[in-house]
């Protein structure tokens, strides 16, 4: 069985190859983490990494050699010193640890400044977004759950995701940040508040709301069907309403 999921990982990474099992001692920093790979991997392997573009090495790696180190090395505590240096770092995340891994891998073995802390801060930047892109969002969703009352009409604005060929309104976390509603492609739902209520947290808000009116009825909502006259939860946070 772990033949076959080996081989697997393989052939979804396009070719990143993960370590065999080695009686080699877990790394405990990054530069030791460079070290199994360079020498868990075959000469031919470490020649396709390096000859790739950095983003193209790293992105088809994240679910190769990228998860094999986030289970091996890093969830479930298999690795405390490793996890402990890049805490040390401000670095916590299992996905942003293998990435920070393989990238300082490729950038040695092109002989380019693997600038770790570079790396670091552009992390917690991005971390930083995340965290204040939530408060922000945490808070007029409090806003609206407030200021509608059960009976009000109200008109709801979702973004549409149509990757797989089909359109699917989701909900988008960051609504004052990344989108904004296009009429000709995006859902408008309207309808009126039946229900207000909260799940677990005064901050988790919901409304439940009757279906009126949607500007497309070739639309799915959150994954599911929905038709004029259905009763509907939808989450305050991330949701544009008016």
């Amino acid at each position: 069985m772990k033949t076959l999921i080996k081989i697997l990982l393989i052939i979804f990474c396009f070719g990143c190859s993960v370590p065999s099992s080695s009686k080699q001692e877990m790394p405990e920093n990054l530069e030791e983490s460079i070290s199994y790979f360079q020498n868990e991997w075959t000469s031919s392997e470490l020649s396709s990494f390096k000859n790739k573009l950095e983003y193209e090495a790293i992105a088809e790696a994240h679910f190769g050699a990228g998860l094999w180190i986030r289970n091996t090395w890093i969830k479930g505590n298999r690795n405390v010193p490793l996890a402990n240096y890049f805490t040390s770092l401000g670095i916590n995340h299992p996905d942003d640890i293998s990435s920070i891994i393989l990238r300082s891998l490729h950038r040695k073995l092109n002989n380019r400044i693997i600038d770790v802390e570079k790396q670091v801060e552009s992390y917690k930047a991005y971390w930083k977004l995340i965290k204040e892109c939530e408060e922000k969002t945490t808070v007029t969703a409090i806003e609206n759950y407030n200021r509608f009352k059960v009976g009000d009409m109200i008109s709801i604005y979702m973004p549409v995701d149509k990757t797989d060929g089909s359109r699917n309104a989701v909900i988008n976390m960051c609504p004052n940040v990344s989108w904004k509603f296009d009429p000709k492609i995006d859902l408008l739902i309207k309808g009126i508040v039946v229900k207000k209520f909260n799940i677990n947290s005064p901050s988790n808000v919901f409304f439940k709301v009757k279906i009126n009116n949607v500007n497309r009825s070739d639309t799915d909502v959150l994954m599911e069907k929905v038709q004029i006259g259905d009763n509907m939860d939808f989450s305050l946070n991330g949701l544009t309403v008016e």
